[in-house]
């Protein structure tokens, strides 16, 4: 017989105060979830009670998260639940706002369903997170990956408005090949080049070559 929850949080928050990172436990609800574990050392950082949180209920996460990141966790999220499985998991970055510091504090955090009901659903997660601030190197990663992908949803319209000619000729500027060049390869006049420039300056809202590389980048022409 499978254990209850309850009997299952006993067990497992005792090892969980021993563990390096933060270990955080949801109640998954209809509409929304309510934190009801957090181990001491993240009730610290966050300078609350288990109680207080319990009481914010989703709200927690817009007070303690930054939230211009969550479209794609949560994507990965309703993956995870609809597999309803115990083994499975995913990995994220997370900024976190600690009491005492007013700057954002990247963590790497990695999830899993905790406990089931009798179908199968998930009825609560678990999540174990790490700073990472220490480790510049991989923090500063974590931002570059962030901005990206912020450019990424915010420019895609302006892209997908590019038609499969001038999208050529915008990864062969990006390559920083000269207009000749790139009439050459393509086979087409020097003005046909000088005009896909020109409008592809227009629909971007662009000027320079590295904002052409930079479009290019983030939808994988080069």
């Amino acid at each position: 017989m499978q254990p209850t929850f309850e009997q299952k949080l006993n067990i497992f928050s005792e090892c969980a105060e021993a563990m390096p990172g933060v270990v955080i436990v949801h109640e998954l609800r209809e509409k929304d979830f309510k934190t009801v574990y957090m181990s001491s050392r993240g009730l610290y950082q966050l300078g609350v009670s288990l109680e207080e949180l319990s009481k914010m209920g989703p709200k927690y996460h817009d007070r303690f998260f930054n939230n211009e990141d969550m479209e794609d966790f949560i994507v990965k999220l309703r993956k995870l639940l609809q597999k309803k499985d115990p083994e499975e998991t995913f990995t994220f970055f997370q900024q976190v706002k600690f009491k005492d510091r007013q700057e954002w504090v990247w963590h790497i955090g990695s999830i899993r369903i905790f406990h089931q009901a009798d179908d199968g659903s998930a009825t609560h997660l678990v999540t174990v997170a790490f700073p990472v601030d220490r480790m510049k190197h991989i923090e500063n990663k974590a931002e570059r990956l962030l901005k990206e992908n912020m450019f990424f949803k915010e420019n895609l319209s302006k892209f997908l408005s590019l038609g499969k000619r001038a999208k050529e000729v915008l990864k062969l500027v990006a390559l920083g090949k000269s207009s000749a060049d790139i009439a050459k390869e393509l086979h087409i006049s020097i003005d046909t080049v000088h005009t896909h420039r020109k409008n592809i300056k227009k629909k971007l809202n662009i000027s320079t070559s590295f904002e052409f590389t930079e479009y290019a980048r983030a939808y994988d022409l080069i």
